[in-house]
């Protein structure tokens, strides 16, 4: 019984280590489209165009669960 819970314990933090890693990596892709949008174009407006993309998508990588939990609500409200 305890080697169970031991291995769920286990389990569980390579999954949130997985889970850090993920949005870890999320961000360094962000900025690095940044930087490569700033590098092909010269421009300001293309750049905070790829900022406010990639704020977004690290919003949504961040906030998973929450932007679920929206989605299906708002799904079986407008289902009925």
């Amino acid at each position: 019984m305890d080697e169970e819970r031991d291995m769920v314990d286990i389990l569980d933090g390579f999954l949130k280590d997985a889970k850090y890693l993920i949005t870890f990596g999320i961000g360094i892709m962000a900025i690095v489209f940044v930087m490569m949008t700033w590098i092909r174009t010269r421009s300001l407006a293309p750049t905070l165009g790829a900022l406010l993309l990639g704020a977004v998508v690290i919003y949504g990588v961040t906030n998973f669960d929450f932007l679920s939990t929206q989605v299906q609500e708002d799904v079986n409200e407008h289902s009925k």
